[in-house]
């Protein structure tokens, strides 16, 4: 079994006590991968007026595996940590992390499916907060099959969740999605968001969005924007769709496929009405060609109400950010500057993850 070891003043702790403090400010969590130590390291950098970023804090660092850890959405002044391609690393224990105190608890592994008898294809883990029960709840999503194979094939959708507290023990969710047809099911995905006391996330194939609500612990399906599906034909998720927070709303980011402009735009559809399933499609267009200029994307947004865009390709050195002006639709380029110089020399992998924490733009309910 690997031991997380965290380093520079990290400290295990009760979790009352890691949700005690939280940051009055602004600020981004940076993690990025050292080749040459096989560590990764996490940084602390503040977001400063007017729309900049101040020097890079080290936190932390811990031993890498493939991939690192990444981090999830900052909820209760803290984040958890996970590896992105368990069960393959199901060794490793999941971390809920509060960098403003750097203070750590260490979650219990989720027992393995007996192997004998089934085969896990995959597993993913997604994190949330329900505000009506104050409640932070971890899912495992696996993906598994029956030994021996059916025919057809038959993927069954496991589920375990665990409530962050006292307790702490897995346990199995009761109702599940039934099992489907291996050529028709939802295997992938992509990192969930959590709005409204439930998370959300898009499957590989198919016209919903996966909700799974935190209280009574149900799935449910939100269907796509129609004019999405109209303007979108293609049967699957391209890696650069995804699920963010705007504004306390769900929102669906996606690239443009087709026209004059298309190089140069996103789309951001907003779900301004939850419970009714209205969409709103609003669109950013770049003064640059988008997918040659590293790919920017929302994070989320910050107190003055600009949308935080970071580069899904860090190709060049420095690294760097896009504050978005949703009203003058203007933009701001911002370098970060004072990281190591193993992170800018290493390539375009090196930096992991970028996730904003502390205050943020006010959570609403959409």
């Amino acid at each position: 079994m690997w031991l997380m070891r965290l380093r520079s003043g990290c400290r295990s702790l009760h979790f009352r006590q890691l949700c005690t403090f939280k940051s009055d400010n602004t600020n981004l969590l940076i993690s990025a991968i050292n080749k040459d130590t096989c560590h990764q390291q996490f940084f602390s950098i503040p977001l400063i007026k007017p729309l900049s970023v101040g020097s890079p804090t080290p936190l932390f660092s811990l031993p890498s595996h493939s991939f690192g850890l990444t981090s999830s959405q900052y909820f209760n002044s803290f984040f958890l940590l996970h590896h992105p391609e368990y069960p393959h690393y199901n060794d490793i224990h999941l971390l809920t992390y509060n960098p403003t105190t750097q203070q750590s608890l260490t979650l219990p592994l989720d027992p393995p499916l007996p192997t004998t008898t089934t085969v896990t294809w995959e597993v993913r883990t997604h994190f949330g907060f329900d505000p009506s029960t104050k409640l932070h709840k971890v899912l495992h999503v696996k993906w598994t099959e029956s030994i021996p194979q059916s025919i057809p094939r038959v993927i069954n959708m496991v589920c375990t969740v665990l409530t962050i507290g006292s307790n702490m023990s897995w346990r199995e969710v009761n109702h599940v999605p039934p099992p489907v047809d291996s050529t028709k099911c939802g295997i992938g995905g992509k990192s969930s968001v959590c709005v409204n006391g439930a998370m959300h996330w898009l499957t590989q194939y198919g016209d919903s969005i996966v909700a799974f609500d935190l209280k009574d612990e149900n799935f449910r399906l939100i269907p796509l924007p129609h004019d999405f599906k109209k303007k979108n034909s293609a049967s699957f998720r391209l890696e650069f769709e995804r699920l963010v927070e705007l504004d306390g709303c769900l929102a669906l980011v996606a690239d443009v496929y087709s026209g004059v402009e298309a190089d140069y735009m996103l789309q951001l559809w907003i779900l301004n009405d939850y419970h009714n399933h209205v969409w709103v499609m609003k669109t950013i267009l770049f003064p640059f060609e988008w997918s040659d200029c590293g790919q920017p994307v929302p994070v989320g947004t910050i107190p003055t109400g600009e949308i935080l865009l970071k580069p899904l390709s860090l190709s060049k050195s420095p690294a760097w950010l896009l504050f978005y002006n949703t009203e003058g639709h203007c933009f701001k380029k911002v370098e970060i500057i004072g990281l190591p110089e193993w992170v800018y020399s290493g390539g375009p992998q090196n930096i992991r993850s970028i996730s904003l924490y502390g205050r943020t733009s006010e959570r609403g309910s959409c």
